[in-house]
């Protein structure tokens, strides 16, 4: 098991503490995985007026814990998480822990400086995930928010509660692919990822206003449970975009619920219904696949479970405007 224990602070001192830890240099503020530990790597870019982004893309084959301890000075790391293959996640946050079973996780949450904050998982993870550190300073120059703010402090206040926890739909997963796809020696490095990374800033905390604030009125009852069901057929829905989805009737069975409920509950929480979900993420793998410059259009289809190329080529221009050769 790999144990790493370390105090809160910026991204630059975690990824050389980290380094430490797994036996591995810093090279252009990156790190590549050991064979011990699985393969990938872990890289940091320091941005404008202060903030910084971790960006992790790593197969892990140990079953891993990472403890970070509290420290006085307030700061925040917006965490955007997409881990596969596990079996057990135990996400801490001072006395308060979640246990996730499913195969898959996605979710983004906040953590501050002043608390305790932990996850285990088994071996063999899938890992990507953007990190997001920022001051408290910094949140109030350029957000506007303060610790003080009614809104937020709720927020905090709720540590491991499921509702803590933001689900990753696809406008952010849209962000993120463009995140991971931006190649360290472009030239507009720096400038793309600060864009990308402010607008995941200003979707999360949209969201956590919207949530935090008046309640809207809704026939739709959201509490933590009926949010980890969703996150369970949401995993369903984009776990193989190479074929087609389960029927609405086997997604209403799996989430214990109406076909109505489950539909109207899916929407209120992912914004858009289920089929149309699924369509718009494999249109992004698609986008993903082809920018790899590894697949053809026709090759690209047929990953994804397209058996006509005029299908394809239309299912892509509508949701992106532009044909699939172009890219």
């Amino acid at each position: 098991m790999f144990n790493f224990s370390y105090k809160y602070c910026d991204h630059i001192d975690y990824l050389h503490e980290l380094a430490k830890a797994a036996g591995v240099k810093v090279i252009d503020n990156t790190i590549v995985l050991p064979a011990s530990m699985g393969s990938g790597y872990i890289k940091v870019v320091e941005l404008a007026n202060g903030l910084q982004v971790l960006i992790n893309e790593c197969v892990i084959t140990q079953e891993v814990r990472f403890c970070r301890q509290p420290v006085a000075d307030e700061s925040y790391t917006l965490r955007f998480d997409e881990v596969k293959n596990l079996k057990k996640l135990t996400i801490q946050i001072d006395e308060d822990k979640l246990n996730e079973e499913e195969q898959v996780y996605s979710g983004a949450f906040l953590t501050n400086s002043l608390i305790d904050f932990s996850y285990t998982a088994n071996a063999g993870i899938e890992d990507r995930c953007i990190n997001i550190f920022f001051t408290a300073e910094w949140l109030k120059n350029y957000a506007g928010i303060s610790a003080s703010d009614e809104a937020f402090a709720a927020y905090l206040s709720l540590k491991t509660a499921t509702f803590n926890f933001e689900v990753l739909n696809f406008e952010y997963r849209a962000l993120m692919e463009e995140i991971f796809e931006i190649k360290d020696d472009h030239p507009m490095q720096k400038v793309m990822l600060q864009n990308r990374v402010m607008l995941l800033i200003e979707r999360f905390f949209r969201s956590l206003y919207s949530r935090m604030g008046q309640p809207k009125k809704s026939n739709v009852v959201i509490n933590d449970d009926s949010i980890k069901r969703m996150m369970q057929v949401e995993s369903i829905l984009v776990r193989n975009l190479s074929e087609q989805p389960p029927t609405i009737p086997v997604l209403a069975r799996t989430a214990m619920m109406s076909e109505t409920k489950l539909k109207n509950l899916f929407k209120t929480i992912y914004g858009m219904g289920l089929y149309e979900y699924y369509q718009k993420n494999r249109m992004l793998k698609a986008r993903q696949l082809l920018r790899s410059k590894k697949y053809s259009v026709k090759e690209a289809g047929m990953a994804l479970g397209f058996k006509n190329l005029s299908n394809f080529t239309i299912a892509y221009k509508k949701e992106f405007n532009t044909l699939p050769s172009e890219i």
